[in-house]
């Protein structure tokens, strides 16, 4: 079955429990408690971890840069940003595959391209740059059935008590939300292990932009 908003507000609906909904439009207390909490549950687990369905790339749009003293550049944030990752050179957008992976984490090769993020805005030394990203507002046809279940939990803790008033209830599926979670989490990892095709020749990164 295709995960979908209204199968996760279900799940969540069950795990309560109470009724379902039979439309994200339905006019009731059920649906009108997940559409508030649902975008904030998500933005929660987004933001605790880097899911391989939610990184995008997109180059950044050049702001005014009020600390040239301490940066070449400065750039907007996306607007659907959950938390930054990489920052890339240019053309790294049109890119087929990272500049570097587990191999480069490994060699901390994400710092050889500092930035600093304050308020809506992102500095650096590299022009032109491209940002990957966790995006805040991935498709839910792109969600791993792991983390659709982990969502549900994390919204499920977040509509109890409107819907039910029972904190007994809600002091358990916080247990099981967490262990959720962190199932999740480890399912991601385990989807991007490292190999030897991971490894990035110094070469080519001296050539990308990145001191070796």
């Amino acid at each position: 079955m295709a995960v979908s908003r209204l199968s996760i507000w279900n799940a969540a609906l069950d795990e309560v429990p109470t009724d379902r909904v039979d439309a994200l439009d339905e006019v009731s207390l059920q649906a009108e408690k997940c559409e508030a909490h649902y975008g904030p549950a998500r933005q929660y687990l987004l933001e605790d971890h880097p899911y391989d369905f939610a990184i995008v790339r997109a180059p950044l749009a050049v702001a005014t840069n009020d600390r040239a003293s301490e940066w070449r550049f400065s750039y907007a944030l996306p607007s659907d940003m959950a938390s930054p990752r990489h920052l890339l050179p240019y053309g790294a957008a049109e890119a087929g595959a990272a500049l570097y992976s587990w191999v480069g984490k490994a060699r901390s090769l994400e710092t050889r391209a500092p930035l600093r993020i304050a308020g809506n805005r992102l500095y650096a030394n590299i022009e032109a740059a491209t940002l990957e990203y966790v995006t805040s507002s991935p498709s839910e046809a792109r969600f791993t059935a792991m983390f659709a279940r982990a969502l549900a939990m994390e919204l499920a803790t977040r509509i109890v008590m409107p819907l039910l008033k029972d904190r007994k209830r809600k002091g358990e599926l916080m247990v099981e939300a967490r262990i959720e979670r962190e199932r999740a989490k480890a399912a991601d990892m385990n989807r991007d292990r490292e190999s030897t095709r991971d490894f990035i020749p110094e070469e080519m990164l001296a050539r990308a932009g990145y001191r070796v």
